[in-house]
């Protein structure tokens, strides 16, 4: 509480002199699987680079710590307890979203992906992102209209979906069979519908739009995306930290056996390369749902977005097909067992 009265009397003693100048906030909200937290990591270890550059960020070292309490849930399980809590959390947010104005910061970059739902959301509900609209309202009261740019990264639908269930079983959750996987090849939600009501919660922002398969392990070219090109004076490191990646056969095999699972473990691929529960006929649906998405973003996304597709990001499938073999992101925060997302102190449910 000292804390936020001090911010609000530094708020208060700038904007009577005539000292606070605009600041750029710029949201950064995933998708999930798309590097977003090597992003994070980034951001995180170079901190003190960005903040003389005039960037202030806020990453889930410090969303995940309370500042987002009650703003994070399913829509469906509100209560008016959960949205006082929420309504308290925005107004937290926009005194500290002054006294950064206030300190001199030229932008400021929130990277937060449940922002638009965890993950395990989307796998219990077999559907790409549902009730967007609904979560991303929450945030307005915090941001009105001043958000001035968010970032959105995309991957195939295959690589997604794989991805989220490596993830999902190595925590726990069990393997999917084959009806699960053809609910996840016809659910009815796209990258193109997610774009879309990005734009309606937000329409003065400038959205950009980039690709995993483009992007991925590039952070620094993500953040030039999003900050419109930074002028940093001294270097950062950390551009080749891979954080976060889905676990192998090999490690998946083993955690299945560790916990009992020896006839699950059985029936994956006798290989170390990357899991990819879908067949052939569904992994050829799923990537050309993609290709359509990929399609529109080119033509233009009906002028709601910018997409990052340009021949000098240069392709990235060799150094992706390198890393095939890793395993990274182990000891990360897993799913508590009431099917949230533990981070720090916070809970998220989703």
């Amino acid at each position: 509480m000292v804390d936020a009265v001090k911010s609000v009397v530094l708020w208060c003693a700038a904007l009577c002199c005539g000292g606070i100048r605009a600041m750029e906030i710029l949201l950064h909200i995933g998708a999930h699987r798309t590097g977003t937290t090597t992003f994070q990591c980034f951001l995180q270890r170079n901190q003190t680079a960005l903040s003389e550059a005039g960037v202030a960020i806020w990453t889930p070292e410090r969303t995940r710590n309370g500042l987002l309490s009650g703003l994070v849930r399913r829509p469906q399980d509100i209560t008016e307890q959960i949205e006082r809590k929420g309504a308290r959390s925005c107004g937290v947010m926009r005194i500290q979203i002054a006294a950064t104005r206030a300190a001199g910061m030229r932008q400021l970059i929130m990277s937060e992906e449940n922002m638009i739902g965890a993950i395990s959301n989307n796998l219990r509900e077999r559907q790409l992102y549902p009730l967007l609209n609904e979560r991303l309202l929450r945030f307005r009261a915090a941001f009105g209209d001043s958000c001035t740019r968010i970032a959105f990264g995309i991957r195939s639908y295959d690589a997604f979906w794989a991805s989220a269930l490596a993830f999902a079983v190595a925590r726990g959750h069990r393997t999917p069979c084959r009806a699960d996987l053809d609910q996840f090849v016809t659910q009815p939600r796209t990258w193109r519908k997610v774009i879309r009501e990005i734009s309606m919660v937000f329409p003065r922002a400038d959205i950009v739009v980039w690709s995993f398969e483009r992007l991925a392990g590039q952070p620094d070219r993500q953040l030039q995306l999003l900050t419109a090109g930074v002028d940093l004076k001294t270097p950062l490191s950390g551009r080749s930290d891979w954080q976060n990646a889905s676990p192998n056969l090999g490690a998946l095999r083993e955690i299945l056996t560790l916990r009992g699972g020896e006839h699950a473990a059985a029936q994956l691929p006798n290989s170390d390369g990357r899991w990819m529960p879908f067949d052939d006929n569904q992994k050829e649906i799923l990537r050309a749902q993609y290709q359509i998405d990929l399609a529109w973003l080119r033509q233009g996304a009906e002028g709601l977005a910018r997409f990052v597709d340009s021949p000098a990001d240069h392709d990235r499938t060799t150094t992706l097909q390198a890393r095939g073999s890793e395993v990274a992101g182990m000891n990360s925060p897993g799913w508590s067992r009431s099917g949230g997302y533990g981070y720090g102190k916070q809970e998220y449910l989703v």
